[in-house]
């Protein structure tokens, strides 16, 4: 159950990623076909770029988490015995799930000031704490996975088969 709900929105939110990046792709096609044919660029299109791209990848971290595709050195795992391993592997997510928990609170205090001070983007005069704020999401939805994560690595099964 806990597994489906976070999968499914998981995968809800990499697709609205995925979404967000073939927008800024399809524009920076554009404007860079319109810079070097009528010398008519999209003005502000790398302020969009850089600020779609740090939703994008708040965005896609939770799936990756769920699916256990991070970077993983195991230059000494094949030495441990498996109980060690999962204890380390679960450490793992839970110190990922405090970066997250870390990144949600510090995220969230900056789009605050943002709103707060009406800091925008320099060209577009983009309000800042609109995608600071689109960056919660799936920050909060990294770090649920991330605990998830850390309790099935404990115990080696999902926790549906806790029961």
């Amino acid at each position: 159950m806990v597994e489906t709900v976070l999968r499914r929105l998981s995968i809800v939110v990499a697709v609205l990623g995925g979404a967000v990046v073939l927008s800024v792709i399809a524009m920076s096609l554009v404007s860079l076909l319109g810079r070097k044919l009528w010398s008519a660029p999209i003005p502000g299109d790398i302020e969009i770029l850089e600020m779609a791209i740090a939703v994008a990848v708040a965005s896609f971290m939770p799936l990756c988490e769920l699916r256990d595709n991070h970077i993983r050195v195991d230059l000494i795992a094949g030495l441990l015995p498996a109980g060690v391993n999962r204890m380390l592997l679960s450490l793992s997510h839970l110190l990922l799930a405090l970066v997250a928990a870390l990144l949600i609170w510090r995220t969230g205090l900056l789009t605050l000031d943002s709103h707060e001070y009406g800091s925008t983007s320099t060209m577009l005069a983009v309000p800042l704490w609109i995608p600071q704020m689109l960056m919660l999401p799936g920050l909060a939805l990294l770090c649920a996975c991330a605990l998830y994560q850390a309790a099935r690595s404990l115990t080696g099964k999902p926790l549906q088969e806790l029961s």
